[in-house]
């Protein structure tokens, strides 16, 4: 028994590990355990109140781990190395190192833990087609076309009132900060026949480095370990209101990309607000659009003759966007540092996914069109 409770104390700072590593490997095989035990259970035990808490400040936490985090580790090392420097004896050394290890270890287990409560563990709910009821059977080109031209025109009436730019493209009538609160709106009609989407996070953050961001061709992030929804603001603006309902789909318990993009989709155009029903519409046809190409691009150009002006210029603005921040193969330094970044940034988020179990990784994202023609066949 003494021998048992000297490897449990020795040992202890695994146990959230071991936790971790349990959930990773069991609750695939659970799904409705998942869904109503952790998703729906354990993930808003933790996240609710953590969400309400870090929405509460106007700064963006994750942004300021970032900056810091660097630092903070380099300042640590210092002073390690200084403090074990400072002992003469050699036991003295070797136990300090041993106990900042242990340390390590612990806050590592612990992360784990935490990553699989608030976040890894809603991989393997249940999957949104079969709790909404949604009918994901593949559909045929015809009806593809109609819901192309179905987002067009809702794209185009919802956009009558909004402001443009000077090369016609859409400003969003409020600040970029005023806007992402109004996030929540269309979630709170969707809330009433689904309620497992309600949380507590009502603010989404502006990331203030979103300009150098960019050059990841990242436009939204949530960090679970702070509950907290992270937008991209130098995009162009027809694209905020979209990304942060993306976002806020996470912060709800969803984490696969294209039920997050299908919710992003359904609340915007459930909302009262006309930027955020033309941001989804939007959203919801340039997917729909890319699938109709792929099959028939004569087709997608039958659909694409119903866009108007404003939404040609937003998809420009979109390239362009795009453009700016890719690299163009020009060997210079700077191009190849930009090329460097796109690369690692796809790469890093490809394997992220892929290893939650995800065999498409990031194409993952294209899979919305599914549940958005299974949201039309429904209607």
């Amino acid at each position: 028994m003494k021998k048992v409770q000297a490897v449990i104390k020795r040992f202890w700072i695994l146990l959230p590990l071991i936790a971790a590593a349990l959930m990773f490997f069991l609750l695939p095989l659970m799904p409705e355990v998942t869904e109503y035990v952790f998703s729906r259970g354990l993930f808003k035990i933790v996240t609710v109140p953590l969400g309400f808490i870090t929405s509460i400040f106007p700064f963006s936490f994750t942004e300021l781990l970032v900056i810091l985090a660097l630092p903070i580790v380099v300042l640590i090392i210092v002073l390690l190395i200084r403090k074990v420097k400072s002992f003469e004896d050699k036991s003295d050394k070797k136990k300090t190192l041993i106990k900042a290890g242990r340390r390590l270890c612990g806050f590592l287990s612990f992360a784990c833990l935490m990553y699989m409560i608030c976040h890894g563990a809603n991989y393997y709910r249940l999957p949104l087609e079969k709790t909404m009821e949604l009918d994901t059977s593949p559909k045929d080109a015809e009806f593809l076309l109609e819901v192309c031209k179905k987002l067009a025109i809702g794209a185009m009436e919802a956009s009558e009132t909004l402001g443009q730019n000077e090369d016609g493209s859409t400003v969003l009538p409020e600040s970029h900060a005023n806007e992402l609160k109004r996030t929540g709106n269309g979630y709170e009609k969707l809330i009433k026949d689904y309620p497992f989407l309600w949380t507590s996070v009502g603010k989404q953050k502006i990331v203030l480095l979103s300009e150098p961001w960019s050059y990841t061709h990242i436009t939204g992030m949530y960090f679970p370990f702070f509950a907290e929804c992270n937008v991209n603001t130098a995009q162009p603006d027809y694209l905020i209101p979209a990304t942060a309902a993306h976002e806020s789909a996470h912060s709800r318990g969803v984490a696969f990309e294209n039920e997050c993009n299908f919710l992003a989709f359904l609340s915007c155009i459930n909302s009262d607000y006309p930027e955020f029903r033309y941001s989804g519409y939007m959203l919801a046809y340039t997917f729909c659009s890319n699938a109709l190409f792929v099959y028939d691009p004569e087709m997608c150009r039958e659909a694409d003759s119903l866009l108007n002006d404003r939404m040609r210029a937003d998809f420009n603005a979109n390239n362009k966007y795009i453009y700016d921040h890719s690299s163009h193969g020009t060997g210079t330094v700077v191009d190849q540092v930009i090329e460097t970044v796109n690369e690692v940034s796809e790469s890093a988020n490809d394997a992220f996914i892929k290893v939650q179990g995800v065999e498409d990784g990031v194409l993952s994202y294209d899979r919305v069109t599914e549940l958005i023609l299974a949201y039309y066949a429904k209607q």
